[in-house]
């Protein structure tokens, strides 16, 4: 134990000897990592994105009376919530709720529109 004791006082007595010394290496090196992170920033920052006006393209949805709907007329349905599109006669098609419910003519409708045809309906 003594032997621990004369190595924790000469590190002391070190540490009082070099105090400035330490003191301004700790002063150095955090103004260098924080002169780097406001660099680093600065650089790494990017230009604010722009979307030109013609590369944007509306869809709009079809103005449909829900009420006179058909399944000869629009055999597939999906939600505007989900990503898959469904028979009007499955049962998973009841599962949607009403106001979500968007309609389609044919299965390349529903897949240009970006939905899934669920197989379990076959």
């Amino acid at each position: 134990m003594p032997h621990r004791l004369k190595i924790l006082t000469k590190f002391v007595l070190f540490v009082k000897k070099n105090f400035w010394l330490f003191s301004l290496g700790f002063l150095s090196i955090s103004l260098s990592f924080s002169i780097g992170i406001i660099i680093g920033a600065n650089i790494i920052s990017r230009p604010p994105i722009t979307i030109e006006k013609e590369l944007i393209t509306s869809i709009e949805e079809p103005t449909i009376n829900k009420t006179t709907i058909t399944a000869k007329e629009f055999p597939f349905v999906a939600s505007s919530r989900g990503k898959y599109y469904y028979p009007v006669d499955c049962n998973l098609s009841n599962s949607l709720k009403e106001e979500n419910k968007i309609y389609f003519k044919t299965q390349q409708e529903a897949e240009n529109r970006g939905y899934i045809y669920n197989t379990r309906c076959d």
